[in-house]
């Protein structure tokens, strides 16, 4: 029982008949060495076809391979089918479209993108009647057609199973691309991952399931002293000595989080923020432990941008134009190109934060941290954890070991006030970090490397401490290698003008309209002394401006210390640069007189000038003993 051939055939054969192809001849090409994409095709089709001509393991058949354009490129198999087959013309590099020899399996193959098989007079050239073409098209990983894979036999019927194994055969192709296409992809990703392991400013490590090093990025063995090439394969423990929170959670497949432990590296001591994530696969089957490690130093730097430790301040910052201010300001610009601890000296209240932030900011340091510390604002107990941190059984386990400000200061500036709060025995410690460049932590004998500049404030004179014996002399001489005596406001002469416009100016700008001070006004501000010197002077006009909605502030907007102690005096309307001298010279003597309740002699001396001479100035500007009072 004859049956008919598919619709795909017969309107194939319509096609051919209606363009009038010959039936008789096929196109008979010259030889073309192969196509780069024909001879890759040909390279990843030939361990199939020789497969496939195994698996036959019988004469009368022959492998066939065409390109996506239907070109013949590869023909192999029983020598005599073959010789028949290129008595027939199909012969590399023969064109097997319909357009040019007519109906055939590959053909249909290629262009319905499905099997097919083609025997007797289903192929319209009388030429290919003899054979039987069973196709199969062969698709890359990303289902592009890549060609044909067919197989040829002699005979009208063929074989039933020639299709089947033709179908087999690209099936296999395909997979293999995939295969190959998957293995590149995840070689590619492994690749991108590695990179990414490698750059990243954190040490990782992971270990097997069996305790053995599956990987270390450079990092982590640049760290603790390993070659990364050498490690892989070994087990942990032998590598290193693990701290002990590690092993723990490692043996108990258990998380540790970013707790600070100490690692003995081959070189040095490592402390280093540890955290530990157990790997598990969809079976919940344990894989192994992925080890993060960052360096302390790291999180301290992060500590201290988290925490503000950094200097707002410079010099530029700093106003003051007077004859003191201007010596002192020469004294810090050489203690910041200097290395040396700095000692600064004044009263409360003249900027002496200011000026050590300016130091700071002027010094090779200005990149670092700059951590402040109050001695006297922290308990006496605690003020050694506060210093030089925390470790060991001090310390809960859970939170690991707790860095003091000498760590968080690490290549920046420690900025002491009233250091000579300090007791003895931390005095003793803070000479040793100077001395050795290293400290321990609160419960532990692990040295530290230390590398900070430190600038210290005292409220009460040190030399008067030394001779007490509350203070140690050593130390002392090491605190002030740079001393910079910052002068209190009552001495700074126009200073105070430049300082409360400048303030006028920031606090108008945040109150929104612009404020002044009346003559009379000014006058009062001019002749206190201003005993909270420059923070005094601050904390009032920011009191001034919010508790009143005047542009222009009279005296009587003033505090009653201040505004009472104002001397009227008369002011030019346009005063000369002689006026302008006297006020200052009337100012000077009204300040040093208050300051040592109206005590002549004291005065003159404060003032550097006889006392006969200070009679006479003050007889000059109108003054009287009366006018000083007391303070």
């Amino acid at each position: 029982m004859n049956t008919l051939p598919a619709p795909p055939i017969l309107r194939s054969l319509e096609r051919c008949r209606a363009l009038g192809l010959p039936s008789g001849t096929l196109p008979v090409r010259a030889a073309l060495p192969l196509t780069p994409a024909q001879q890759r095709l040909l390279t990843l089709a030939r361990s199939s076809i020789e497969d496939l001509y195994q698996l036959l393991d019988r004469p009368g058949f022959v492998v066939l391979l065409a390109d996506a354009g239907a070109m013949l490129i590869d023909l192999e198999g029983d020598q005599d089918v073959v010789r028949i087959a290129h008595n027939s013309g199909l012969q590399p590099p023969v064109d097997l479209n319909e357009s040019s020899v007519g109906t055939n399996a590959v053909d249909l193959a290629l262009r319905e993108a499905q099997p097919f098989q083609t025997t007797g007079d289903e192929h319209y050239n009388l030429r290919l009647r003899r054979l039987t073409i069973a196709a199969a098209p062969i698709f890359d990983a990303d289902g592009q057609l890549l060609g044909a894979l067919a197989i040829l036999a002699l005979g009208p019927a063929g074989h039933s199973y020639a299709l089947g194994l033709a179908i087999a055969a690209a099936q296999a192709l395909h997979n293999q691309l995939r295969a190959e296409y998957l293995l590149a992809d995840a070689n590619d990703q492994l690749a991108e991952l590695y990179a990414t392991l490698e750059t990243i400013s954190e040490g990782l490590i992971f270990i097997g399931a069996n305790g053995d090093i599956r990987r270390i990025n450079r990092r982590a063995a640049e760290l603790l002293g390993l070659n990364p090439r050498a490690v892989p394969g070994h087990a942990l423990d032998r590598v290193l000595v693990p701290p002990t929170a590690v092993a723990s959670a490692l043996q108990s497949r258990t998380e540790l989080s970013d707790q600070e432990l100490i690692w003995q590296g081959h070189v040095a001591a490592l402390p280093a923020l540890t955290s530990i994530r157990p790997v598990w696969d969809s079976g919940r089957r344990y894989l192994g432990a992925l080890i993060t490690l960052r360096p302390a130093q790291s999180f301290h730097r992060l500590v201290q941008q988290v925490v503000g430790a950094q200097a707002q301040f410079t010099f530029r910052d700093i106003i003051g134009q007077s004859p003191t201010m201007v010596q002192a300001l020469h004294h810090a610009h050489l203690a910041a190109n200097g290395a040396g601890s700095v000692l600064l000296r004044g009263e409360p209240g003249v900027g002496k934060e200011l000026v050590a932030q300016a130091i700071h900011n002027a010094s090779r340091r200005a990149g670092g941290p700059f951590v402040r510390v109050n001695c006297s604002a922290v308990p006496r107990p605690l003020l050694g954890q506060e210093l030089f941190g925390v470790e060991g059984a001090l310390q809960p386990a859970a939170l690991g070991g707790r860095p003091g400000k000498i760590e968080l200061a690490q290549s920046g500036t420690l900025y002491l006030e009233e250091v000579d709060t300090l007791p003895i025995d931390l005095q003793t410690a803070l000479l040793r970090v100077i001395e050795m460049h290293r400290m321990q932590r609160t419960g532990s004998t692990r040295p530290i490397p230390v590398d900070v500049r430190i600038i210290v404030t005292g409220n009460t004179d040190l030399e008067h401490l030394i001779s007490e014996g509350r203070f140690r002399a050593d130390l002392a001489a090491r605190l002030s290698i740079f001393t910079v005596d910052i002068p209190p406001l009552r001495t700074r002469g126009d200073d105070l003008l430049l300082l409360i416009g400048h303030m006028l100016l920031m606090l108008g700008e945040r109150a929104g309209r612009p404020i002044a001070f009346a003559p009379d006004a000014l006058q009062a501000l001019r002749a206190y002394p201003w005993p909270g010197n420059v923070r005094e002077l601050e904390l009032t006009l920011e009191r001034l401006i919010q508790s009143s909605e005047k542009s222009v502030l009279s005296i009587d907007d003033l505090p009653p210390t201040i505004g009472r102690g104002a001397l009227p005096i008369d002011l030019p309307q346009f005063p000369s640069l002689a006026d302008h001298q006297g006020l200052i010279e009337r100012d000077a003597i009204i300040r040093a007189g208050r300051k040592l309740a109206g005590h002549l002699g004291r005065t003159a001396a404060q003032l550097g000038i006889s006392r006969t001479t200070l009679w006479r100035k003050m007889q000059h500007h109108g003054l009287r003993r009366e006018d000083f009072g007391e303070q």
